[in-house]
């Protein structure tokens, strides 16, 4: 494999917006030439897999930067030829949900893969699959499935907690593309307004950018949001109100995905507490 050397983003020095979702997860993509920088480095770093069609395969690379932080790259391959090649940011999210019923569509001609489905709470979701390339064919033969899914931000702004009072809370897809809406809009695109549960900064490891994970209670869901600080209006905390408008991107967990999220036994526990319950005075 040939090596590529690691890209450098400089935002300050750069002129022209940036794509949004890259900055959610701390990378400065300000041109074409970053993109596809940022594609070779994260295709050559990256851990490959491949799913086969009849008529074409598709190739993904996860590069893991840290921190649940991920760049993803897609080749779409058809009659030996590279047809497509995409680049996008990914987060791995801490907390689970069961997914019954749902249904998968591919887009063949872009890579991409839309996951919807209805949460154990009854409420519809829909997102980008980050990791169809890392699934075999038989992820998909029963009727649940265990995600895991986050918000890229593309900004969130923070107020008093008495904002909700008036204000309801709220997830809903944005079905409809805005006025003026950028290329960065897609199905899985959401507008959210809720209560902060919890929150912490953390710094991209390799751009040392500081980032936002924070943790909303939505009313009909709660949700982890990944948004760069620099596109963050209002100072954080518990019970804080915000409002966001994020991209939903996920995964969904295989065996080993579940068996690695086990923390194991507590050893501290006593197992004859377990019996505690059932005594019976005289």
């Amino acid at each position: 494999m040939n090596q590529v050397s690691e890209p450098v983003f400089i935002a300050d020095d750069a002129e022209g917006e940036s794509f949004n979702l890259f900055e959610a997860i701390g990378f400065d993509v300000l041109e074409e030439r970053d993109f596809f920088d940022l594609f070779d480095y994260a295709e050559s770093a990256g851990f490959h897999s491949v799913i086969n069609r009849e008529d074409y395969a598709l190739q993904g690379s996860c590069w893991k930067v840290g921190d649940g932080l991920e760049i993803w790259t897609f080749s779409f391959i058809a009659r030996n030829i590279v047809e497509y090649e995409d680049c996008r940011p990914g987060f791995r999210s801490r907390h689970t949900h069961l997914l019954q019923p749902w249904e998968l569509i591919e887009y063949e001609e872009g890579g991409d893969a839309v996951l919807r489905g209805i949460t154990e709470s009854g409420i519809e979701v829909i997102f980008q699959l980050q990791n169809l390339t890392e699934l075999t064919p038989q992820t998909f033969d029963v009727p649940h499935l265990h995600v895991a899914f986050a918000g890229l931000a593309y900004a969130m702004e923070v107020r008093s907690g008495a904002v909700l009072k008036p204000e309801e809370p709220r997830f809903e897809v944005a079905e409809k593309r805005p006025q003026g809406a950028t290329e960065f809009y897609f199905e899985s695109d959401y507008f959210i307004r809720g209560r902060v549960l919890v929150w912490r900064y953390f710094t991209n490891p390799i751009t040392e950018h500081e980032l936002a994970w924070v943790y909303v209670d939505a009313g009909a869901i709660r949700l982890e949001v990944l948004v760069n600080r620099q596109s963050l209006r209002g100072r954080l905390r518990v019970g804080a109100a915000v409002t966001a408008k994020v991209w939903l991107q996920g995964h969904i967990l295989n065996e080993a995905d579940l068996a690695a999220r086990y923390e194991g036994v507590d050893p501290e526990f006593d197992s004859s507490d377990h019996w505690a319950a059932l005594r019976r005075g005289n």
